[in-house]
């Protein structure tokens, strides 16, 4: 009897505290921007786009709650190239509403630039989530400048940089985890002259463990290589124009940066080859070609310049 009176009393009890706690709980005012989203959007030269946006609340009530929608202190686009309401409502009877963003190519620059939007955290009793960033940038299908890494295994040693003809930097990329195997940057730099550099801050390239690569396309077509035994740094000369990306000099695998070699087997441009081993002298001053270690003393090489 005794055993049964206690488990009676245990239900009776575990009933009221279920039934306490259901009435205690009440889910926060809370209201928060949609999580994983992608932060990139593109934007057609001189066009715009749009992008829907979907707040969520924590609880659902029977009225219709407009929450201010701002924008962040911390957004670098211009005021004229967005388009944002001032508020969202969120209908009754459910946890979630959206809205649209546009934005437009207005100073966006190679590099692009960032939209941050935040739901007012001054209102009374509201909680609110994370800022919604977007960062606005160029999409130019056809004519894009892309750079491919492949890496070596510390990515976090390289940095690489795009000059202009007048050798300022439009844009310097570092900031790559040990670990990444590759990564892909696409940029719109338009027609021009252009220095593509690739550095790598321990000397070694793109070599160790793995090997490493830097490959140069424009409009999806490959035009420079360059291998990741290039030690500390290594650059490619190039141009751009209505037929597509030209290097500067005619060497297309990056083993050479002064114009004078096709195959990266000569620096000073003055062999077409990389090496000239037969005593075959290209200034005429040896007429028998016998000569094989420049030393000649018959007066018919007199530069001694046939390697």
């Amino acid at each position: 009897m005794k055993k049964t009176l206690l488990l009676l009393l245990t239900v009776v009890m575990t009933s009221i505290f279920v039934s306490c706690s259901d009435d205690e709980f009440t889910p926060p005012n809370y209201v928060t921007f949609e999580g994983f989203v992608n932060p990139n959007i593109g934007v057609e030269v001189d066009g715009s786009a749009t992008r829907e946006v979907t707040v969520y609340t924590a609880n659902v009530t029977s009225n219709d709650r407009t929450f201010d929608v701002m924008v962040g202190d911390a957004t670098t686009l211009a005021s004229t190239a967005y388009t944002v309401p001032s508020t969202v409502t969120v209908p009754g009877g459910t946890n979630e509403a959206t809205f649209e963003v546009q934005v437009s190519d207005v100073d966006l620059g190679l590099v692009g630039k960032t939209l941050v939007l935040r739901l007012d955290p001054t209102v009374d009793g509201l909680y609110t989530g994370d800022p919604y960033v977007l960062n606005v940038g160029r999409v130019c299908e056809g004519t894009d400048f892309t750079v491919d890494l492949v890496f070596d295994g510390y990515a976090s040693e390289t940095t690489w940089t795009l000059s202009d003809a007048d050798g300022n930097i439009l844009i310097e990329v570092d900031g790559y985890s040990d670990g990444a195997a590759t990564a892909t940057r696409s940029l719109c730099p338009g027609e021009g002259t252009f220095t593509f550099t690739i550095t790598d801050s321990f000397g070694d390239g793109l070599t160790y463990p793995a090997e490493g690569s830097v490959t140069l396309s424009y409009g999806g077509e490959e035009f420079a290589v360059i291998p990741g035994d290039f030690g500390s740094e290594e650059s490619v000369n190039f141009t751009i124009g209505p037929d597509g990306a030209t290097v500067v000099g005619g060497d297309t695998d990056g083993g050479d940066t002064d114009g004078g070699d096709t195959d990266g087997g000569d620096t000073d441009g003055g062999d077409t080859d990389g090496g000239d081993t037969d005593g075959g002298d290209t200034d005429g001053g040896d007429t028998d070609g016998g000569d094989t270690d420049g030393g000649d003393t018959d007066g018919g090489d007199t530069d001694g310049g046939d390697a």
